[in-house]
């Protein structure tokens, strides 16, 4: 029994050893905040066979991607790194300022937690984003949800699935109507509307119409790219509704109470409060965690509104949800466990107890 496995304890600690002598997984985090330290929040962790983990955080816009037949290679600037960050734990000196020297790895898994095309053509990096998808690197959220969630049609054709599955008691999204150009907009709805227009998102590219007059002035901007746009009811709200889920059972419901002169969030302000999660807002959260083959970050926006008293589901966003500032580093290690155990499921292989094998041998 010794000869054929009797030392077992013996040989796992060989192999661990072995297994810590690999190269480091490298995880790229696209988190273009330099206040976001994702290296510190990682510092410590390794893969279940001891292999090192390693973090380089950096901007869309400092990324270029090069997909082989067989891996991927990255390109970039990154924010901070895992090594300057021993070194900064290591000296107790405060972060250097200046940018970092570029670098180029083979990532293992990737961290979005920033779109990669903003409003203007200037914060397009979506070539980068590309690269990635064909890369098939594992990342978190997939690419699949990532890329489905850019363009508001194929987001509200998600929401109006789960709509339809479950009722709109039970989810009520808010009414919608498409267009593909500025051509098609003849037929208006019933006002008032926002028209939001193409891809642009946080306030951008949305204009408030309350009449047939109006509506026909904003298909002449329309026309001017020709994008197309949807037009949504206008709710007056009392209130607005967010409801984030993180994983598998890390909830959060903020509520925002609007505080400025306009009717945008975005620019006339608001005050989040968190409060109680409901029966109601997890079915929102747990159904739209389905959306694209599974969101594994994503937050549910909706309104209550002054006069209909109800909700109204306006929209789903994903794998860049603004976090709580007091929430911030709670949610964000808990993403970084996520992200660990995923490395685990795609690098670390289950050992088989040898233990058991021999006494089935016999």
């Amino acid at each position: 029994k010794k000869l054929f496995g009797g030392n077992n304890g013996q040989k796992k600690e060989i192999a661990k050893k072995e297994e810590s002598k690999q190269p480091p997984l490298n995880v790229l985090v696209m988190d273009g905040d330099r206040t976001h330290n994702w290296p510190e929040l990682f510092y410590g962790k390794k893969a279940s066979n001891e292999r090192p983990i390693h973090i380089y955080q950096a901007s869309w816009n400092k990324v270029e991607v090069t997909v082989y037949p067989e891996y991927a290679m990255v390109h970039m600037q990154p924010l901070h790194s895992t090594t300057r960050y021993q070194q900064q734990k290591q000296s107790k000196a405060q972060p250097h300022p200046l940018d970092l020297p570029t670098v180029d790895i083979r990532p293992h898994f990737v961290l979005i937690r920033n779109q990669p095309r903003g409003a203007i053509p200037a914060t397009d990096c979506l070539n980068a984003f590309y690269g990635l998808m064909m890369s098939n690197v594992p990342s978190l959220n997939s690419w699949r949800a990532v890329y489905s969630n850019l363009e508001r049609p194929i987001m509200l054709g998600a929401l109006r699935q789960i709509e339809q599955r479950c009722g709109h008691d039970k989810f009520p999204l808010i009414n919608a109507t498409y267009y593909s150009s500025h051509r098609q907009m003849v037929i208006a709805p019933e006002m008032p509307v926002v028209i939001k227009i193409g891809h642009a998102h946080a306030g951008m590219g949305k204009i408030k119409v309350n009449d047939q007059t109006a509506f026909r002035d904003v298909s002449t901007i329309v026309a001017l790219n020709d994008h197309h746009c949807t037009a949504e009811s206008f709710i007056e709200p009392e209130y607005g509704i967010r409801v984030q889920k993180i994983g598998a059972d890390n909830y959060c419901v903020m509520k925002k109470l609007f505080t400025g002169s306009g009717w945008k969030s975005q620019f006339g302000g608001s005050m989040l409060t968190q409060i109680e999660l409901t029966q109601e807002f997890k079915l929102w959260a747990d159904e739209c965690s389905k959306c694209f083959g599974g969101m594994d970050i994503l937050a549910v926006d909706a309104i209550y509104g002054q006069k209909t008293k109800k909700y109204h589901i306006i929209e789903l966003n994903g794998t860049a949800i603004g976090i709580l500032p007091e929430r911030w580093r709670q949610d964000s290690l808990y993403l970084a466990d996520m992200v660990v155990e995923r490395l685990n499921q795609h690098y670390c292989p289950v050992q088989i107890d040898e233990t058991v094998e021999n006494k089935n041998d016999e």
